[in-house]
């Protein structure tokens, strides 16, 4: 599958699905089936198209909320999606012969992050943080039936029941942490604060609160692959791993997704992602004066502007742009602010 380029050289996608494991990932390109290699940075990352929506997967590197906070950030500043999708496997609570079982889907409600806490001389006072998915997506989830996605699994079910047992999907809440939860008593626990739990996972939280403040809708739904207790192994995360991806790609395939026809989108391929230190050194010693009104144009929020140094300003804008991938667009801006002598230093020669 081809995908053609923009003007500036950029690739643009409406939907990123974000995994945190390889299996993870390649269960979502399987199930995206004809994709594009799009080169990023040493990466070789994968585009499929779906329901007329150009689907960017991204691997997150890994387990753990803080990281995925970063990568979605990431996400955000570079290609801007409109919809930001966590897709994965995750542990089950158990809750009676009603489920969860092993390969069923996951989709969250609401996200609950149960790490935050203040240690108190006779335990841990939690501090819970909650963030909802977008109701649109949400409802849409709701709305598939088994037959969307459940009977295009084909990896084989570990208890040898494959064609005889179809995963389900299930909604409610996902308490989401930092730590591989494998004993009873922690979920037992989390659960007595809040009943609905499904299931746990650890990356969830990251995504949500990236998304809240930088602007995608945001879903996750990850399949069942062990119950976060002292039997948990790895024997099932290949099957969950495609339930989950296969549901995620039937909940694109019917949610009637629209995205804005000139939403800006990708980061420029033949722009550079970094400048020499003196380019950045001769920006800011010379944008005192003026940082503000860039920041403005970049819409940095009051309380974020409140936290650069005062006399060093320019070189924390610089900083902040430079941990969003948003660098390239310094120029740009500059023009617009009527500084085209710094723009220029900041443009390679021709």
């Amino acid at each position: 599958m081809d995908f053609a380029h923009q003007e500036d050289g950029s690739t643009s996608v409406e939907v990123v699905i974000a995994t945190a494991l390889a299996l993870e990932e390649q269960a979502v390109i399987r199930a995206l089936g004809d994709c594009s290699v799009h080169p990023w940075r040493g990466r070789r990352l994968h585009i499929g198209q779906v329901n007329g929506l150009r689907v960017l997967v991204f691997p997150m590197d890994g387990m753990g909320n803080v990281g995925s906070a970063e990568a979605a950030t990431r996400i955000i500043g570079v290609w801007n999606p409109a919809y930001l999708l966590v897709v994965g496997i995750a542990g089950g609570a158990r809750r009676g012969d009603d489920g969860p079982h092993l390969g069923d889907v996951l989709v969250a409600d609401q996200v609950v992050g149960y790490e935050p806490g203040k240690v108190r001389p006779d335990g841990v006072e939690r501090r819970y943080e909650v963030y909802r998915p977008h109701h649109q997506l949400l409802t849409t989830a709701r709305g598939l039936e088994q037959r969307d996605w459940a009977l295009d699994i084909t990896t084989a079910r570990p208890d040898g029941q494959s064609g005889r047992i179809v995963p389900r999907a299930l909604f409610g809440t996902v308490l989401t942490g930092e730590k591989v939860l494998a004993d009873d008593s922690t979920m037992e626990d989390l659960r007595s604060h809040w009943p609905k739990t499904i299931g746990a996972e650890m990356e969830g939280l990251g995504v949500a609160v990236a998304s809240h403040r930088g602007g995608p809708r945001f879903l996750m739904a990850k399949a069942v692959s062990d119950f976060a207790d002292t039997a948990k192994n790895d024997d099932w995360q290949p099957y969950a791993a495609e339930s989950a991806a296969r549901f995620a790609v039937a909940l694109l395939r019917n949610a009637p997704l629209q995205v804005e026809p000139r939403r800006s989108q990708a980061t420029p391929t033949t722009v550079p992602d970094r400048f020499p230190g003196r380019v950045k050194l001769q920006v800011c010693q010379r944008l005192r004066d003026d940082w503000e009104d860039v920041a403005d144009l970049f819409d940095i929020r009051t309380h974020q502007k409140a936290r650069f140094q005062p006399g060093n300003e320019p070189r924390d804008l610089w900083e902040w742009l430079e941990a969003r991938d948003k660098l390239f667009l310094l120029p740009e801006m500059l023009v617009e602010i009527g500084r085209s002598d710094l723009a220029q230093i900041m443009r390679p020669p021709g």
